[in-house]
């Protein structure tokens, strides 16, 4: 059991989530002063759930690359079945989309959700085509962009107004996604 558990989390790339979580972070105490209680957890849920399906879903669109470059990888090596990690990377996109707009409805403002689908939409044209393109470096920049906005979208919930999260605030976004872009 150890071992499968290894290699689940080789797959997730576990070790790597708290880069998302560190962004996620920023934006909301940025805008908030903190982290505002259960809307900061349903949001570090967000962006958890949908980095790890972008860690999936990678090596489930590359499998047959990676049967030849890296064929020690949890699916090329038969340590995780194609179809366990299909099924794994989807159910973590649907409930890092099932938290983002969790959060936002429960919340004074719907912008965590919108967010949350540019986000998810994002990593999902970076893993099945965009990455292999001069757009990749642009979307993989955006994604981590757009997950700064994910923490900055729980503004409102500091008494600011449904769009107030936007309103001059977007400059370490920018530098986030201009960093990764680099």
């Amino acid at each position: 059991m150890f071992v499968k558990l290894r290699d689940y989390a080789e797959l997730l790339r576990v070790a790597n989530v708290f880069t998302a979580i560190s962004n996620v972070w920023m934006g909301m105490i940025l805008v908030t002063g903190g982290l505002p209680g259960w809307s900061a957890v349903g949001i570090t849920a967000t962006s958890v759930f949908l980095y790890l399906a972008g860690m999936v879903l990678n090596d489930v669109f590359d499998h047959k690359i990676d049967l030849v470059e890296r064929p020690t990888r949890p699916i090329p090596s038969g340590r995780v079945s194609l179809r366990a990690a299909r099924r794994l990377g989807w159910g973590l996109l649907a409930l890092g989309l099932i938290a983002g707009w969790g959060t936002a409805l429960t919340g004074p403002t719907l912008a965590p959700g919108f967010v949350t689908m540019l986000l998810g939409g994002a990593v999902v044209a970076y893993d099945t085509g965009l990455k292999k393109t001069f757009l990749g470096p642009l979307v993989m920049g955006g994604c981590r962009g757009l997950n700064v906005l994910l923490g900055m979208s729980l503004a409102a919930h500091n008494g600011g107004g449904s769009c107030d999260w936007i309103d001059g605030r977007v400059e370490p976004a920018i530098g986030i996604a201009l960093y990764v872009i680099g």
